[in-house]
């Protein structure tokens, strides 16, 4: 487990609802191994396809889409049809809650990461960004803090 930076994979309507502080928990079928203060950098998907948000984990729940829909359904930033769809035929379900959000501001696109990081592919899981590394210096350099709206603490 780490407490470390990852680099994630969101749809842009969500990423939109993150940075408007309407969604303050990422959903995943499974939990990645990260600790409370792992910072998460958020690559929007295709067609944005650029980093645009960096949060940091206040807490992971895991439990069954039922439980973590009743006890968190107002950090989640998703319909009921969008949640359902989501863990459809699964038996579990993760809520990474954030206690921050900062903007990645300008966003970095694709191109831009790559010309530091050749090898850069945006994660289909998570990937772990080691320290020093020219991806997390680029993405360090690009902050710009905001509190969210909705305390992960709330719900």
């Amino acid at each position: 487990m780490s407490s470390g930076d990852i680099v994630i994979s969101v749809k842009p309507q969500f990423v939109a609802r993150i940075l408007a502080g309407s969604k303050v928990a990422e959903l995943r079928r499974r939990a990645p191994r990260i600790l409370p203060g792992c910072k998460v950098w958020i690559y929007t998907k295709a067609p944005e396809a650029t980093v645009t948000v960096c949060v940091t984990v206040d807490r992971i729940v895991i439990g069954s889409p039922r439980e973590i829909w009743q006890e968190h359904e107002l950090s989640l930033g998703v319909s009921r049809d969008e949640f359902e769809t989501y863990f459809a035929e699964t038996q579990v379900a993760c809520a990474i809650l954030f206690s921050q959000v900062q903007a990645v501001r300008p966003a970095l696109p694709l191109s831009e990461i790559r010309a530091e990081s050749r090898h850069f592919q945006p994660p289909q899981f998570f990937k772990r960004l080691h320290e020093g590394s020219a991806e997390l210096r680029l993405f360090r350099s690009r902050l710009r803090k905001r509190t969210p709206k909705h305390s992960a603490q709330a719900s």
